[in-house]
């Protein structure tokens, strides 16, 4: 659940293709832009701009997340593809480094899209180096798939340092009695 008294979001601009938003946490706060990347290359030119333009005022902390509906590597590709998918895989590459984005990997199955005997990875996170060094134990995690070609993906930050260091004592629950295979497991 969303609790607006430890974050605010502030909407800063969208289009049907993106949607770009600063957040607060107290005193911290990070850029992150939402994004749906058109399935056509020449669909996809004209948000890599605004993405770039976006870039350009960012004064902290970015991160961008979504479907970019591209591949950033050729390994990221499995299966025949058209020819034209190349073209607009360097198009993504040269927008990611020319905005100095780093894709923060992730967790999971290697592809998060499949048609037929084609899968891809096209779901990811592009961060910037300030948003690495502001949250370095953050992953993005490729979930199981759910009536769709895409698999849902989840930004994991990880434990903070205060968590990390707590030890928290042993807990029974009640509810493990009534589990058929607890007695076995206790003898």
């Amino acid at each position: 659940l969303w609790d607006k008294n430890q974050w605010l979001l502030e909407v800063l601009s969208h289009s049907s293709k993106y949607i770009h938003f600063k957040i607060l946490n107290g005193s911290n706060s990070w850029y992150c832009t939402m994004v749906y990347a058109s399935p056509h290359i020449q669909g996809r030119v004209q948000l890599w701009r605004d993405l770039c333009m976006i870039a350009t005022q960012v004064d902290g902390p970015w991160n961008l997340m979504g479907d970019f509906n591209v591949v950033l590597h050729s390994y990221e590709r499995q299966g025949s593809s058209p020819s034209s998918s190349i073209r607009g895989d360097n198009a993504f590459r040269k927008f990611a480094n020319h905005c100095s984005l780093i894709d923060i990997g992730y967790q999971g199955a290697p592809f998060n899209w499949h048609r037929g005997l084609l899968y891809e990875h096209l779901d990811r996170s592009l961060v910037s180096y300030d948003w690495h060094i502001s949250f370095p134990d953050a992953s993005l995690i490729h979930l199981n798939p759910f009536k769709s070609d895409h698999s849902p993906i989840l930004l994991h930050f990880g434990l903070d340092e205060n968590l990390r260091r707590r030890k928290r004592p042993f807990g029974f629950e009640a509810a493990w009695l009534t589990h058929e295979a607890f007695q076995g497991l206790m003898q």
